[in-house]
């Protein structure tokens, strides 16, 4: 009996995290990146043409700036990402005085061309790339990816591109 239950908990500890990306170059994250799809929460509701835009900051993080539209409204949404104790690709992201929110790089393109973004509790993932669209063959392997870690895909939302231009970190 001992047995199974050391089994089950070892097994629900492999399962409890998604596996965040291997290596990790900050400064070549940085920069621009659409977001193709996601898992919709609250503050993206209604939002198109989606692009977050990263920046270094003094503080071994990054700040970020989440863009949107929502009809004819221009939202961005500003946080800082400072690094979790662990693995290098793990943040917390800081947005408003008290909201905080897990920011887990699980998988990355060796050319830093496109990135899955999740959540330990697999409960918020998004398919980001460097430009509006990315290969369907690529998107396909990102979403076999993401199902391997656990999240479920089929609640994923492609994101509504119209070319509506970001401001990034101008507001």
């Amino acid at each position: 009996m001992k047995a199974w239950t050391f089994a089950l908990l070892f097994l629900a500890l492999l399962a409890a995290a998604p596996a965040a990306a291997v290596k990790l170059d900050l400064p070549r994250y940085m920069g621009a990146w659409y977001e193709i799809a996601h898992i919709p929460n609250f503050a993206q509701k209604g939002c198109t043409d989606t692009i977050v835009h990263y920046r270094l900051n003094d503080r071994g993080g990054f700040d970020l700036a989440n863009t949107c539209w929502k009809g004819d409204t221009y939202k961005p949404y500003f946080g800082k990402a400072t690094p979790v104790t662990g693995p290098e690709p793990l943040f917390k992201v800081k947005f408003f005085l008290f909201f905080k929110a897990d920011y887990w790089i699980i998988d990355l393109d060796p050319d830093y061309q496109w990135a899955l973004v999740g959540t330990p509790k697999r409960d918020q993932l998004w398919v980001i790339s460097r430009g509006p669209t990315l290969d369907p063959e690529i998107y396909e392997q990102m979403l076999k990816g993401a199902r391997s870690k656990g999240f479920n895909t089929d609640k994923l939302v492609r994101t509504t591109i119209t070319g509506r231009q970001s401001r990034g970190f101008d507001k």
